[in-house]
């Protein structure tokens, strides 16, 4: 059942009754364009978050009051079981209690905004009590403070310290072991391109993160309010994706290491007692009461050490000890709202590097550029002082002080570089050293723990950026778009090559096999190596390199080595399986669709499931064996796990031998600082999760599937011709 407390007052909300327009004392306007995007204009910055709470709960209501309930611990209580354990996880690390305790500490323009985005969902919901779903629960102001801080809190602001144990053979939870997982499968690509290699003067920044493609996870929308012009994403009331007029940022993943892991030896018959310097401790033990629904509750116990002079929750007890992880970010909730609030204010890339010194940002690569076309990369993260001898990708020592953190690096400490003489930069998940040729983001200028990723390592995505943008003398804004929405497999002339030569040295195969073999050999070498969704050769290609990937050896890596340039290279053991696969590629086709003539887009689909999808390209070449691609450590192993910029993974085919995409862009956003700036972006699958509204999945319809972009509209003359509804609210005295 949901908490009396919170139920009562949601009750109470939504049975007020509206108040007048006299005893209002502010008021905003939602101009929704022709996507469904809103567009919200106020005086004061308060009533446009009002707005952004209203448009925010027409479009995504259910949606965001599960997000609540799971921040908070409180999901299982209207959804079951089911959600018990991410409700123990949100308990055990504290984010309610932390996050009441980090909105007291927000300044008071950030309070007062807060305050009025709950406001603003809560007047919709008053207004469409039939759209409430029964197990809402009353929302609280320090509610979007806690939405920050659950959001990606297992996998980033602690995953290195579960991962640490893990290595350490200590057995994690699900929950736990899905979110070190989740480390190396999430992917985004940023890249900045400099005005001197623009056609237009104008700095560029394309911002895409990737994950699941509804984009659930965040809202578009526009603001202009008070001291506030932005346009781009946020989650729920935190405008964290967003560009200004003068500024823009993206992030992707990657990052130092901000969390520990500390192993802890118990005295003799003590569950809760340890050492520590010689003096007994006492791990603090603290009961969780968790709702469920249809069941008594359950009861729990979380349990607490102070390493580092932050509470450090055990997760795991084995062999007469106790494992514990330590993050700096436990107690400092509401310091990455207040962060990315001061972003958004920021004139230029100065005043973005002075609001990131107080380190609140998830571990991420930020890479931010201006108006003024100045550009920063750094690898954030708060990262604690680490005293040497340790090895910290491990289990440490959690008896003595000598394994104590010294402190926090401030953030000249970290990874970073501003405007790079080369004129371009890119992040797309690689490590520092490789955003651009020569870059002296090296790993021996740094400690291991700020570093924080294996030298050299590249991926299919960077290549591919540095290989368009280093060519870039006259960049134009449709060369932006096209590279934001690039669909090439690197690589494929030289597997086409392969392929050619192993033919030339079995001509009998050819001259035997059938129509269909024939064909499909033809297809492979006249492939332009486009994932288009409209390519039959496309299609044909895919499946060879799933029948090579799927052969004894996996991949054959031999074939992409620079030594591999003529015939007398090829071993016959290697000409036979790279003819092979052109077999099996035809067999898998007809025994799946029937027919080889078949292109891309046929197969390779997007959109929200049920009947309607539409043709995708842009998808992944992934060995069956996904433990290859790991971390893509090496140049060779890039070319094997090979991803377009778009990055789309597709799901298990359907009964009709379809595959969705379920990864991949989701939040694209290009920025061209022009004047008037212009900006592009995607949101998949569409603006509303409202089956009836006709933005349910225009998106998923006449952009990811036809490679187009939106553009935002950022000044009210350019939106005014594309209004197709307007609604002013009155906005009553708190």
């Amino acid at each position: 059942m949901i908490p009396a407390p919170r139920l009562l007052g949601l009750l109470a909300a939504l049975s007020a009754v509206s108040p007048s327009p006299l005893d209002s004392h502010g008021r905003v306007t939602i101009y929704r364009d022709d996507w469904g995007v809103p567009h919200i204009y106020a005086d004061r910055e308060e009533d446009g978050y009002y707005g952004l709470g209203y448009a925010t709960a027409e479009d995504q209501l259910d949606y965001a009051l599960r997000i609540f309930l799971s921040a908070s611990g409180q999901a299982a209580a209207a959804f079951g079981r089911e959600a018990l354990e991410q409700d123990y996880a949100s308990r055990l690390w504290r984010h309610a209690e932390e996050a009441q305790a980090g909105f007291a500490r927000l300044s008071p323009e950030l309070q007062r905004n807060y305050r009025a985005y709950v406001r603003g969902m809560e007047r919709w919901m008053r207004e469409h009590p039939d759209q409430v779903p029964t197990w809402a629960s009353k929302l609280e102001p320090w509610d979007p403070v806690a939405v920050s801080r659950w959001m990606l809190w297992l996998a980033y602001q602690v995953g290195d310290g579960l991962g640490d144990c893990q290595a350490g053979g200590i057995q994690l939870s699900r929950l736990e072991t899905q979110a070190v997982e989740q480390q190396s499968t999430l992917a985004s690509n940023e890249w900045i391109i400099a005005p001197w290699r623009t056609a237009d003067g104008a700095l560029m920044m394309l911002s895409d993160p990737h994950g699941g493609v509804d984009g659930q996870f965040v809202f578009e929308f526009r603001m202009h309010a008070g001291r506030l012009s932005m346009a781009g994403y946020s989650v729920l009331a935190m405008p964290l994706l967003v560009q200004t007029r003068r500024v823009a940022w993206g992030m992707t993943t990657g990052a130092p290491d901000v969390s520990d892991c500390y192993e802890i030896e118990l005295m003799a018959n003590g569950q809760r007692r340890y050492r520590y310097d010689g003096k007994p401790m006492t791990i603090e033990r603290r009961p969780v009461t968790i709702a469920v629904k249809g069941e008594a509750p359950v009861i729990r116990h979380a349990e607490y050490t102070r390493h580092n002079g932050v509470l450090s929750p055990v997760i795991a007890r084995s062999g007469g000890k106790a494992y514990v992880v330590s993050t700096t970010y436990m107690h400092e909730a509401g310091v990455f709202d207040e962060e990315v609030y001061r972003m958004v204010l920021a004139s230029n890339i100065a005043g973005v590097r002075e609001a990131m010194r107080s380190l609140g940002m998830f571990p991420q690569n930020v890479m931010a550029g201006d108006a003024d076309g100045n550009s920063w990369y750094v690898r954030a993260g708060r990262t604690p002082k680490r005293p040497a001898g340790y090895d910290w990708k491990r289990p440490v020592p959690g008896n003595t002080s000598r394994s104590a953190w010294l402190g926090i690096h401030p953030l000249d400490d970290l990874v970073q570089i501003e405007s790079p003489a080369t004129g371009y930069m890119q992040n797309n998940n690689i490590g520092p050293d490789q955003m651009f040729p020569g870059s002296p983001l090296t790993a021996d200028r740094y400690p291991a723990d700020i570093y924080n990723d294996t030298p050299g390592r590249t991926n299919s995505r960077g290549r591919r950026a540095v290989e368009v943008l280093s060519r870039a003398y006259r960049f134009t804004v449709e060369d932006a778009i096209e590279l934001a929405l690039d669909e090439k497999w690197i690589d494929t002339e030289r597997w086409r090559a392969a392929l050619a030569r192993a033919l030339a040295r079995l001509p009998e195969r050819a001259a035997s096999a059938g129509i269909d073999f024939r064909s499909a050999a033809d297809r492979l070498l006249r492939f332009d190596g486009q994932a288009r969704s409209g390519s039959a050769g496309a299609l044909t290609y895919w499946y060879w390199r799933e029948a090579l990937s799927a052969g004894p050896g996996g991949v054959p890596v031999e074939v992409l080595r620079p030594s591999f340039v003529s015939s007398d290279t090829i071993s016959m053991g290697l000409a036979v399986r790279l003819v092979d696969a052109v077999d099996s590629a035809v067999a898998t086709m007809k025994r799946l669709h029937g027919k080889i003539d078949l292109t891309l887009g046929e197969v390779f689909r997007i959109g929200r499931g049920g009947m309607s999808s539409w043709p995708v390209g842009g998808v992944g070449l992934l060995p069956r064996d996904l433990r290859q691609c790991e971390g893509e450590l090496l140049t060779s192993w890039s070319e094997v796990c090979v991803m377009t910029l778009r990055a789309f993974i597709p799901g298990n085919p359907d009964s009709l031998g379809r595959r969705h995409a379920t990864i991949g862009s989701r939040l694209l956003r290009l920025t061209v600082f022009t004047n008037p700036i212009q900006s592009f972006t995607i949101h998949n699958f569409g603006q509303s999760s409202r089956r009836d509204s006709p933005h349910y999945d225009d998106q998923a319809a006449r952009l990811s599937s036809d490679r187009r972009v939106k553009p935002i509209y950022f000044e009210k003359s350019e939106l005014l011709p594309h209004v197709k509804s307007e609604r002013t609210l009155a906005i009553p005295t708190p």
